[in-house]
């Protein structure tokens, strides 16, 4: 067996070879998995061959064989059972109508799979969410505060009461909050690119749970809590987040698995196709949370300079408007001092007003300018006019353009990829927008038409909906490739052109189990489910070499085909059934998905029910192929090496 070993060592460590050109978060996510089981498998492929014999020759020293029933079977045959024998016999009579009916239960398991949902990488219980929580625009952060303390008794009366730190006895044994963190606000400095928030009216509250057996969990506590907040604070905008880190980076930082983007020149333009976004797609089922990320009526207090009256008083615009930041931040941005510690360390120095003093507008108007021709200071109201506006919180950008984001949230028990594409679909029906689909290098762009007809204005599915096509489109194109090498290698090494074309037909039958599987346990595609599919590819090979290498070197013994694949089969089964039963046992504990496991469990199922259809249909459909191949065409072999038993 050390030729089929060899080879079939060489293709499962071929089938992860593209997994090497992946890019994005699958390169991080799967490549060290990739590297990891294919050091694992050449070091089991070393093991048994050098290794494994070792230990035989010590410990199965004193087992005798009889010499001559070696030889007789070498010369005749093996001994195969008659119940086997016939059972082996009925099938390959039918061949073709196995054949056939394989080919139906592939179909049929291809429908099933259609019907399985689409998601980037599976969700995750961390034990732990974020609520976000917006309330009017010019809310003051007293009023944010005190939503804040009425919405946290609402999480403790659903939750319980969050541990304290100190002292440890007092900690709440019924409760399943752990921790409970409330932010409000934002400062006006380097921090703020640190929140979500944007102004005093916004805020996000963390919460930390226990994870306590017979508690809900948090997608259980997240869809309590969003019926009950949205019922109780009417004029409070909520948003939950689930995921934790590893969505957040899955979704490049954004606060939701979907993100569609509306970009243009016009900042008032794409807010105004924002809100026909945003009323189009929170009819759809599945679809929470929906909302625009960017405020567009933030209270503001505009300043109008009067060049005339400051120049008369030796004074420039730009002077007035150094004076007016100095006073509402610091004198920091436009002209940043340094000062250097004996330890060391660099600090700004600027000048700037204790919040305390700037109060109302009033004192605003007093604030004293100063400029460089000027002998004394000057009120701000006897250079400039106020008056009080409406405008954006922050301006985001994309590639130099404008951008406004609309997120969206996922129910529990809807796929994304399934509601990202009625997405899609409802906007490109929708008579406002009258979406033009096209495929640029960045990916899908959907230009609006209608009203907004050539002005340049467009819409991009973004956050985890982009990363999963981008992720699903690479996995698929990398199996294309690896079934190429894994046809090339088995060709160079079995020296035939049929052989690994039958067993490259073999693959199919571990993606009957794929399909039925993953539609029983509600299992939605994913970047796991990709990953399985190509581990269960190079098992699947596995098996195939081994039983038709040993037929084909029972062949070129000149044995009848239907008896080297009879005897192939019968000698294979045990070997075949011994490794699939060890796959079996090894993921069944992964596959079940605990919580915390839900990560793993996509490509443990997908392997479980590749490996179990592809064990039971080879022992049935790999016979029928090899007598269609071998009877019924002719065989195009090279010069063949002998393979050992």
């Amino acid at each position: 067996v050390a030729m089929p070993i060899l080879v079939s060592t060489i293709t499962f460590a071929v089938v992860f070879f593209p997994v090497v050109f992946l890019t994005g978060i699958a390169r991080f996510l799967f490549q060290p998995l990739a590297v990891t089981v294919v050091l694992a498998v050449s070091a089991s492929y070393i093991i048994a061959i050098f290794v494994i014999p070792s230990f035989c020759a010590k410990f199965l020293k004193g087992v005798k064989t009889d010499k001559s029933e070696c030889d007789k079977c070498g010369r005749v045959g093996f001994h195969v059972p008659p119940l086997f024998e016939s059972w082996i016999t009925k099938i390959l009579k039918m061949r073709y109508a196995v054949v056939l009916g394989t080919i139906v239960l592939l179909i049929f398991a291809t429908f099933l799979l259609m019907q399985t949902g689409t998601e980037l990488f599976p969700q995750v219980d961390s034990n732990q969410f974020m609520i976000l929580v917006r309330l009017p625009s010019g809310t003051r952060i007293e009023k944010t505060e005190a939503a804040l303390e009425e919405i946290e008794r609402v999480l403790m009366s659903e939750i319980g009461q969050p541990d304290p730190e100190y002292p440890k006895k007092e900690r709440q044994p019924d409760s399943n909050m752990r921790i409970l963190i409330s932010n409000a606000g934002v400062l006006m400095d380097w921090p703020a690119a640190y929140t979500p928030n944007t102004g005093p009216m916004d805020a996000f509250i963390l919460v930390q749970l226990k994870g306590k057996k017979g508690m809900p969990n948090t997608f259980e506590y997240v869809e309590q809590l969003r019926g009950r907040l949205n019922n109780e604070f009417p004029g409070i905008e909520f948003a939950f987040d689930t995921g934790g880190m590893m969505t957040a980076a899955l979704n490049f930082g954004s606060p939701s698995p979907i993100n569609i983007k509306v970009q243009g020149s016009n900042l008032f333009t794409i807010e105004e196709i924002a809100r026909h976004v945003q009323r189009i797609t929170s009819n759809i089922p599945g679809a929470v949370d929906v909302r625009i990320a960017q405020r567009m009526d933030y209270p503001q207090v505009g300043i109008e300079v009067d060049r005339v009256k400051a120049a008369q008083l030796g004074m420039t615009q730009e002077d007035v408007i150094k004076n007016v930041v100095t006073a509402v931040n610091s004198s920091i941005g436009f002209e940043p001092a340094f000062w250097i510690a004996p330890n060391g360390n660099h600090y700004f120095i600027g000048a700037q007003y204790a919040e305390s003093n700037i109060n109302s507008i009033e004192t605003l108007r007093n604030v004293p300018i100063t400029g460089a021709s000027t002998t004394r200071p000057v009120p701000l109201r006897n250079v400039a006019e106020f008056y009080r506006a409406t405008g954006p919180a922050v301006i985001n950008h994309m590639n130099i353009t404008r951008t406004i984001d609309v997120f969206a949230n996922v129910l529990s028990g809807y796929d994304i990829g399934g509601v990202a594409m009625e997405m899609e679909k409802r906007l490109a029906d929708s008579p406002v927008l009258e979406l033009d689909r096209k495929q640029t290098p960045r990916g899908i762009v959907y230009d609006v038409g209608g009203e907004y007809d050539g002005k340049g204005y467009n819409i991009t599915m973004s956050g985890e909906v982009q990363s999963m096509r981008s992720a699903f489109t690479q996995f698929v194109g990398g199996l294309g490739i690896s079934m190429i090498l894994v046809y090339l290698v088995m060709v160079a090494q079995l020296r035939s052109f049929s052989i690994p074309f039958v067993i490259l037909l073999t693959i199919p039958l571990g993606f009957i189990g794929v399909g039925i599987v993953l539609f029983l346990t509600g299992t939605n595609l994913s970047i796991p489910v990709f990953m399985g599919v190509i581990m269960m590819t190079g098992i699947v090979v596995e098996y195939s070499i081994i039983l038709l290498s040993f037929a084909d070197q029972r062949v070129r013994e000149g044995c009848p085909v239907k008896q080297a694949i009879t005897e192939a089969t019968w000698i294979r089964l045990r070997p075949i059934l011994m490794t699939s039963l060890t796959t079996w046992l090894a993921l069944i504990p992964m596959a079940i998905g605990a919580a915390g496991g839900e990560a793993n469990a996509p490509l443990a199922r997908t392997i479980i029910g590749g490996v179990l259809a592809a064990t039971v249909l080879s022992l049935i459909v790999v016979p029928c192929l090899y007598v269609i191949f071998k009877r019924d065409k002719k065989d195009l072999s090279i010069e063949p090496i002998p393979v050992g038993v």
